[in-house]
């Protein structure tokens, strides 16, 4: 193996075009050690080889055993009418995680995956989701309500084993999932229509827990088909159940008297879910009619935001979903393997979004950074902060 590893890293090296000594200074090295490594008289360590991966724009799987970057192979999608994305595009913003994903695992540091529970039986499609909902709010063991959208990612990736972001997306696409076997990611696009991040995380959760996304190797990409329509189907009734529980719905329906159109604001604010998708699970529950749920329909989210008197609340929102927020399991999968030094703080910034100067001010602040600090238990000046708060 060291053989090919050392050949490897010369063909790196090769690539890059710089000789030895400059290679070295790239990645942290002297040339004497560089070149007892690829003389065999001197094992790489971890760092080395992340460094020379990353150097490479390759994968520290590829230089250990030969294993091709992965490519994606099956994704579920959301999108909207107009616009959509091409397949492509889809799996590069998907595979920009998945080469940091690989990164970490290739020096030992990988999420644990727990079980995904088994497809409802039965023909019905919203059965099947909702069936499949309830089991995933059991897991969960807390209700929806009152969770930032950021907040109900960082609890579903603990629980389900997922990396879930917001982030940039192709125009058109909403969020995407993709469960390969090793790891589960949920994307969601950028927007400050964050009712809209909310339903897709969830929907992109359904994707995952239903088996819509796992990689099928003899397959390039889905295309649209009537499986896929089948799919849809069944994560939008796993969405709607998820974020608006039927027994507690309809507890909070009969609590808030008549139901009218002031009604309706209250639920959605309190669901925090559109007043649109709000009325649309009211109808499928039976508890209003057809023409209810259209003429209500129109309502916007501002609207149940100012009728709960709370706008305040409503911008802050939407300024989070629209800033995007990293994924909270892989900030702590990377920052332990760079407190191991196992990787360099570029791709702990290349996790987070942050800049690497600023990293390392925060892992090594110096003595001037002490005076006038926050307390340990003081909150993070912002959510792209709150992995570094002890």
């Amino acid at each position: 193996m060291t053989e090919s590893l050392n050949a490897r890293v010369r063909q790196v090296l090769e690539g890059v075009g710089d000789n030895q000594v400059e290679f070295a200074r790239r990645i942290g090295m002297t040339a004497d050690k560089l070149s007892k490594s690829l003389n065999g008289a001197r094992r790489f360590t971890s760092l080395e080889l992340a460094l020379v991966a990353e150097q490479g724009h390759t994968t520290v799987d590829w230089l250990l055993h030969g294993i091709e970057p992965r490519q994606a192979t099956a994704m579920a999608a959301r999108t909207r009418a107009q616009g959509v994305a091409a397949a492509g595009d889809s799996r590069a913003a998907a595979l920009r995680y998945a080469e940091s994903i690989d990164a970490l695992a290739g020096v030992g540091h990988r999420l644990d995956l727990p079980p995904l529970p088994s497809l409802p039986d039965g023909p019905d499609l919203i059965k099947q989701g909702s069936h499949l909902a309830e089991y995933a709010s059991a897991m969960i063991g807390r209700s929806p309500r009152g969770v930032t959208v950021r907040g109900l990612a960082e609890q579903w990736e603990e629980v389900f084993g997922l990396i879930a972001a917001a982030t940039d997306l192709p125009d058109g696409l909403d969020g995407l999932s993709w469960d390969t076997g090793d790891f589960r990611l949920i994307l969601v696009g950028r927007t400050d229509v964050w009712t809209r991040q909310r339903f897709t995380l969830a929907h992109e959760l359904g994707h995952i827990l239903a088996g819509d996304a796992t990689d099928h190797p003899l397959t390039e990409h889905v295309a649209p088909s009537l499986d896929q329509g089948q799919a849809e189907i069944r994560a939008n009734a796993f969405a709607a159940e998820l974020l608006m529980p039927h027994k507690e719905l309809l507890d909070s329906a009969r609590g808030a008297g008549p139901l009218d159109r002031e009604a309706l604001l209250s639920l959605s604010w309190e669901y925090q879910v559109s007043p649109s998708a709000m009325a649309t699970r009211l109808r499928t529950l039976e508890i209003i009619d057809d023409e209810q749920r259209r003429s209500w329909s129109a309502a916007t989210t501002r609207m149940a935001a100012e009728h709960a008197q709370d706008p305040g609340r409503h911008m802050q929102y939407a300024q989070q979903a629209g800033d995007g927020w990293y994924s909270a399991s892989l900030a702590r999968l990377a920052i332990s393997a760079y407190a191991r030094k196992d990787i360099s703080i570029r791709l702990v910034a290349t996790v987070t979004g942050l800049d690497s100067e600023r990293l390392l001010d925060l892992f090594h602040p110096g003595p001037e950074a002490h005076e006038g600090a926050p307390l340990p238990d003081a909150p993070a000046t912002s959510p792209a902060e709150l992995a570094f708060v002890p």
